[in-house]
């Protein structure tokens, strides 16, 4: 069955809802909204830097974050979770699964910060060296209040996509980034540690987003949604989750190959800002799957999306290597994010290798849009399956080569990304026509 005849009748106008601008439309708000979130890091590193103990902390908040993007994984599914499922369990279950998960986020960082054992033992299992092992508990500990509001946010991003009702979501965005600027700025001048500045300000300004939000999300206009009948809501998060969790693994898992590589050191300060820059790229891909299913599931052409994806993709790779080619990186590297001379030189010479991975995210982002929309959610775990076996594979040769970190991270994320992007075109066919095996 495709996605056309389980759908239900278009709220407006087919003409209006299945051409590339009506897509356009759906995912710039959204796009938007990522993109100005994406400075967040890169704001907050510059900050960061600039601190006493500056470098520490650099590579603590690199590691750090590299941990909440794994806690927060599951969170981060809820968008696209809210946009095919609620029609199947109602609104209330899927907030009360959100706080649930927000919750539980919030407990493992505290875990992993304070209990004896875990929080001496989990440094040291990452590989980090040990003058950076209390900044890094510290910074831990900073962000324990993050992933609550994470959750209640992409609960509201995924009923406002739902209901294609997007523009919100980048007002609440410009909202939390003044909020998180502000904050970074306020702890700098007050003498708070570098180490716990960092998490404090990015959790400041993810509940101002999501108080934001609350407000514009009160009473989204109702999109009628088929119901599926067999599928639990548990399973289809854990289904979803398992695709978001390899978007936010590399920074974990390559946060463990750098500190195992030659030039760890240096590279340990580097990769956040790197890492940073490469989001500028991807984090405005993130809700791309849930934008297209819902554009799909609303009687969307797929052939659209295809052609949405392709010059996303195009247009990606072309201003990815302007900059990593051009003296806009060093820019970026030396006088905006303030990391020394030695590492912004390993930096710069890697990271066109990097170019390719908002590229992967667009066509990706398209595979698992066509997944979602036609219920093949068993698609997604198989294809992070092999996007984790590729990066294990690399993660482990890697460090025993004579490349420096920055190189073996750069390595593994792209040829991983790659080698899951090719797993589901061949999982879903790869079809014009979007049709997925139930």
């Amino acid at each position: 069955m495709t996605t056309a005849e389980r759908s239900p009748e278009p709220l407006r106008g087919k003409a209006d809802r299945t051409s590339v601008a009506s897509l356009a439309r759906s995912w710039l708000p959204t796009a938007l909204g990522s993109s100005m979130l994406a400075w967040e890091i890169p704001l907050v590193v510059a900050i960061v830097g600039r601190m006493s103990g500056g470098a520490s902390a650099m590579a603590a908040l690199g590691a750090g974050l590299s941990v909440l993007f794994v806690v927060n994984s599951p969170a981060l599914a809820l968008a696209p979770l809210v946009v095919t499922e609620v029609g199947n369990h109602g609104s209330r279950a899927l907030l009360r699964r959100a706080l649930v998960t927000g919750g539980a986020g919030c407990v493992l960082l505290v875990a992993l910060a304070l209990l004896p054992g875990v929080a001496t033992g989990f440094p040291a299992l990452l590989g980090l060296p040990g003058e950076v092992r209390e900044d890094f508990r510290t910074c831990l500990l900073s962000f324990a209040a993050a992933p609550l509001a994470v959750a209640v946010r992409r609960f509201l991003h995924g009923r406002l996509i739902g209901a294609d009702t997007t523009r919100p979501i980048a007002v609440a965005t410009v909202v939390r980034i003044g909020a998180t600027a502000l904050a970074g700025l306020a702890l700098w001048r007050t003498g708070v540690p570098a180490g716990a500045t960092g998490g404090l300000a990015l959790s400041v300004g993810a509940w101002a987003e999501t108080a934001c939000l609350a407000l514009s999300a009160r009473r989204p206009a109702p999109v009628p949604a088929p119901r599926i009948p067999g599928r639990g809501l548990v399973l289809q998060h854990a289904r979803i989750t398992s695709s978001v969790l390899l978007n936010m693994s590399p920074a974990l898992v390559t946060t463990v190959v750098i500190a195992r590589s030659e030039q760890a050191a240096d590279s340990l300060v580097v990769w956040p800002a790197l890492y940073g820059l490469v989001s500028l790229g991807t984090v405005p891909l993130s809700d791309l799957d849930s934008v297209g299913a819902a554009f799909l599931r609303r009687a969307g052409a797929p052939a659209v999306l295809t052609r949405f994806a392709v010059l996303l993709a195009g247009a990606l790779l072309a201003v990815s290597l302007l900059v990593a080619l051009t003296p806009v990186a060093r820019l970026y590297l030396a006088g905006f994010s303030n990391v020394p001379a030695g590492p912004v030189d390993l930096g710069l010479s890697w990271m066109v290798v990097l170019a390719a991975a908002p590229p992967l995210w667009a066509v990706r982002g398209r595979l698992r849009a066509v997944a979602i929309a036609e219920g093949a959610g068993r698609a997604l775990p198989r294809a992070a399956a092999v996007h984790l076996a590729a990066f294990l594979a690399f993660g482990l040769l890697l460090p025993f080569t004579s490349l420096p970190g920055v190189a073996g991270a750069s390595l593994a994320l792209v040829a991983a990304l790659a080698t899951e992007t090719l797993s589901l075109r061949v999982m879903t066919g790869g079809s014009e026509r979007g049709a997925v095996p139930a």
